[in-house]
């Protein structure tokens, strides 16, 4: 059929923080869940929000709940709720043993759709008479894909234009091809294009559009500057697991729900939860993020010969053997990797060096917490959350001034790290807080209250 672009359609999504924010908050969602999940639904708005405002200081109730509901709820699908119980979703269980943020945000931009079950029931009532049926970020890469096999760059006008305000892609009537045949067509007759509504500012039109372009960034797919958005290809396997996927149905299928049931949309809120934080294994091998895939030229390269496993354990011995070297080359065998001896509760020994020059030859005991994500850190007012081990707690009570923690950000603008010294001082001074997650249970008989013994079957 023929493509016809100029009939818009608003095609909104919940609206977010703002993307360095996302990327800030992340680890103290999945660290709050990790915390009190599962939990009763009556139990889990209160004690949410009474554990965030320890990290957000200041902020309103209606600010807080938003963060709980908007954020880590409908936006990055972090818990679900079934049978009155909250519990944490796969994509946040991954999450939280891999430190994968980009990898987190692909899971989040492949189950996304439109429909989709995390707005108020009347805007799904409204797409689904539209017959809106699409996989945005999906079809956005392909798109891209297309362009750039053509050495082509697209514009964020073209691709809100012609896809994400586009009502008959967004139907799924036009196919990437054509799409990309039609912006072409458009240029080579020197036709531009940009979503506007009559009255309406800027922002109205293209925040909820740019916002998705952020989450494709944070996701570690594209690059982008001020008017234009291309792929990152050292994501190629991700890439082309979305477009392969692209032509498959929905994978949620919101047309089977009755909506002249009153009552539906609690029922589609429930069902899309679940569905969408959920992540499956082949989705986890490709949407490993890999320290290459973030770098840009300003990135120092991180190389070893040694299989430590770790990158961050790699760049930080690394790095504490050139401060040992340019304070005296002979002590730099003093500086040793410890990752595969299991219980010591520290990554990495070294000596002070040019940091205590008046015991330079002290030890330091490193234990080294890593974490990949698109955008820097905040060094002034980051959020953050890691998980120690008992061990390593143990460790950092023994040596005390001795034990640091590192915490490694591998970003797209290149490695940033934080070094806490004794955080068990500084739990003691109220500076960091450290919460016992796990419960080893030991008893006798005194505590048994009935003992039963069932007969074998048959």
């Amino acid at each position: 059929m023929s493509f016809n672009p100029n009939i818009q359609y608003r095609c909104t999504i919940i609206r977010g923080k703002s993307i360095s924010k996302m990327d800030d908050y992340l680890p103290v969602y999945a660290e709050i869940l990790n915390e009190i999940c599962p939990i009763s639904a009556l139990e889990f708005s209160d004690l949410f929000d009474n554990k965030l405002s320890n990290y957000i200081k200041d902020s309103d109730l209606k600010t807080t709940k938003n963060h709980r509901t908007e954020n880590a709820g409908k936006l990055l699908g972090m818990y679900y709720e079934k049978n009155g119980i909250i519990y944490i979703s796969e994509r946040t269980k991954q999450f939280l043993k891999d430190n994968d943020q980009p990898a987190f945000f692909k899971s989040v931009c492949f189950n996304f759709q439109q429909p989709n079950g995390s707005q108020k029931i009347q805007t799904i009532r409204g797409k689904i008479e539209q017959r809106i049926k699409i996989k945005p970020y999906h079809f956005v890469l392909a798109l891209l894909k297309i362009a750039e096999d053509k050495d082509l760059i697209l514009t964020k006008n073209e691709i809100a234009y012609y896809v994400l305000n586009s009502l008959e892609v967004l139907q799924g009537k036009i196919t990437v091809q054509d799409t990309f045949n039609r912006i072409i067509f458009d240029r080579k007759n020197n036709i531009q294009k940009k979503v506007e509504t009559l009255g309406k500012a800027y922002s109205y039109d293209m925040q909820h559009i740019n916002e998705q372009f952020d989450y494709l960034e944070l996701a570690n797919l594209i690059r982008k500057d001020t008017a234009h958005i291309w792929l990152n290809s050292k994501e190629s396997k991700a890439i082309e697991l979305f477009v392969n996927d692209l032509n498959k149905p929905l994978s949620f299928d919101i047309y089977r729900y009755d909506f002249h049931n009153p009552e539906i949309g609690k029922e589609i809120i429930t069902d899309w939860q679940e569905y969408f934080g959920y992540i499956d294994d082949n989705q986890i091998k490709a949407f490993r993020t890999s320290i290459q895939s973030l770098e840009d030229k300003t990135v120092p390269q991180v190389v070893s010969t040694i299989e430590i496993g770790d990158e961050g354990e790699i760049f930080v011995l690394n790095t504490e053997k050139e401060i040992v070297k340019s304070f005296n080359p002979r002590l730099v065998n003093k500086v040793n990797h410890h990752g595969k001896t299991k219980g010591l509760g520290y990554d990495i020994t070294s000596i002070e060096a040019k940091r205590n020059l008046s015991n330079p030859e002290f030890l330091r005991y490193i234990e080294v917490k890593t974490t990949k994500r698109v955008h820097p850190p905040d060094l002034t007012a980051t959020y953050d959350t890691i998980n120690c081990t008992r061990n390593e707690w143990v460790a950092a009570q023994q040596h005390s001034e001795h034990f640091y923690i590192y915490r490694v950000y591998f970003t797209s603008k290149g490695v940033f790290l934080k070094i806490i010294k004794n955080p068990f001082e500084k739990n003691e001074q109220g500076k960091l807080y450290a919460t016992p997650l796990l419960y080893r249970v030991e008893f006798n008989e005194s505590a048994i209250d009935e003992n039963y013994k069932y007969a074998q079957n048959g």
